[in-house]
Parts: C-alpha cells; structure tokens; sequence
C-alpha cells in the first residue's frame, strides 16, 4: 500500500460482499477500514481523521441504516465524499445528503471503482443535479 493512500470506509453487513469489495479497494491502492453495521462506522470515524471517503450499503446491521450513516457522517465529517449503495431500495433525491452519490447493485468493479475515485477527485457532480449512477452509467 501507498503511503499517501487515501483512506475508505466501507459499510457493509454481508461478509463476503465486504470482504471482496475491501480487496477490490485495497487492490487499487486504497487504505480500507471496514465496517458492518453503523455503530461500528461510527467507531472507525473516530479513529480516521484523514477519511476521503465512505462507501455504505443501505441496508445495514443495527438500528440505523446506510441512510442514516450518511446523515451521521456528513454533521460530522463534511469532507468526506459518500457513495451509497443498494441493490433493493431507491432512494428519493431528499433523503439523503445532497452531495452523496447513489449508486446501484450490482455493479461491475470498475463502475465502482470509477465512482469511487471521482467522487474523491471531485469530479462528479452533486446530486443536486438529479443524477444517480449505476453500473452501467447516469440513470
């Protein structure tokens, strides 16, 4: 791993979806702390100061969902670029932070990765503009 490696957090309950989503990151260069429910996020928040980005499934272990997280993460670390995903629920444009990106499952690794790295580098644009992402492209 890179020194300069940008930091993820990534929330997700089913562990092999984890698992393979950390290494696909971790492959890529990426520093990842992993997460499955969102107590345990908000733990990993505490313990990252230099965060880049969050990558959290809707449906999450614990009381709270993804959605929620986001929420949480955005009062707490502004800076810190959030991708959302989920392959059941779709969520309206307001419930969620207006510069999250929704993205849908499945995806193709490198759609995910794509996203990934343009929401760090700033280069999508936020959802203020109505757009959501998928595996394929702009929906």
């Amino acid at each position: 791993m890179r020194e300069d490696a940008r930091t993820i957090l990534l929330v997700e309950d089913e562990p092999l979806v984890l698992r393979s989503t950390a290494d696909l990151l971790s492959h890529e260069g990426y520093r990842v702390l992993e997460a499955a429910s969102f107590d345990e996020a908000l733990e990993c928040l505490g313990t990252c100061p230099d965060l880049a980005a969050m990558v959290t499934d809707i449906g999450i272990s614990g009381e709270q969902d993804g959605i929620a997280l986001t929420h949480a993460v955005r009062e707490r670390c502004p800076q810190v670029r959030i991708v959302l995903v989920s392959g059941r629920t779709r969520p309206s444009s307001d419930q969620y932070p207006a510069d999250a990106i929704f993205f849908t499952k499945p995806y193709a690794p490198s759609a995910l990765l794509t996203v990934v790295r343009q929401s760090i580098d700033g280069e999508l644009e936020p959802r203020a503009s109505a757009m959501r992402m998928d595996g394929v492209g702009v929906l």
